[in-house]
């Protein structure tokens, strides 16, 4: 049995023979080939989890970036012992600091009061919000450039970067909005009154730490 070996040597019984040569070109093309299919199948395995992670990462900011515009409504109830008009003035006194305005003719329904605020959007959002776009971009170009040079060699394509300065604007322009916090008290002779709130769940989550109070778990 011959049994290959390097330079166009081979090892069969009773020694080693040199290959023609063209048993030897035969023998380079074969393991050239093979060579390149492994290095076809590791690039493509290194492309394909890359553009998987690219795929997530790119998900996850395009959703950071149209959450970051939307209103998230919650409501909540809380029980207490506290008189019905105590609890009106303390969340309307918490509210009126944060410069929620009390608005009369925006719900007519007995017993509730709304409180209107003026939303205004944030430098810092918006410059986390400019980062995570123009690494988006950035990595889509270093991507590009890894595993197609000869395609998308060109400098120039780093100036699909730039556009990424259009979503502060876009942010600037949907951040900045009214908002509204509901509230009503319903009265229980058994002094178990509750406050029922409606609003932006972070300005809910600051009345509970200003108050000190901890909504009620709703039963499923």
């Amino acid at each position: 049995m011959a049994v290959g070996g390097e330079n166009g040597v081979c090892f069969v019984p009773g020694g080693f023979v040199r290959l023609p040569r063209k048993a030897r070109s035969v023998r380079n093309a074969r393991l050239t080939v093979r060579s390149s299919a492994m290095e076809v199948a590791d690039v493509g395995k290194s492309l394909g989890m890359t553009s998987v992670v690219f795929f997530l990462t790119g998900w996850g900011m395009v959703s950071f970036v149209k959450g970051s515009t939307k209103a998230r409504i919650i409501q909540t109830r809380y029980t207490t012992s506290t008189e019905p008009s105590k609890l009106i003035q303390d969340a309307v006194s918490h509210f009126a600091s944060r410069a929620y305005r009390i608005n009369n003719e925006a719900d007519k329904r007995p017993g509730v009061i709304t409180l209107e605020g003026l939303v205004s959007p944030s430098a810092t959002v918006a410059g986390i919000l400019l980062s995570c776009a123009v690494a988006s971009l950035a990595s889509l170009v270093i991507v590009l450039q890894t595993y197609y040079p000869e395609q998308f060699s060109s400098n120039l394509l780093w100036l699909s970067v730039l556009p990424s300065v259009l979503i502060v604007p876009w942010y600037w322009n949907g951040a900045e909005r009214i908002e509204q916090v509901k509230l009503l008290v319903e009265a229980d002779e058994n002094s178990k009154n509750k406050l029922f709130l409606k609003g932006h769940r972070d300005e809910i989550a600051e009345y509970e730490a200003a108050m000190g109070v901890k909504r009620d778990k709703v039963e499923e």
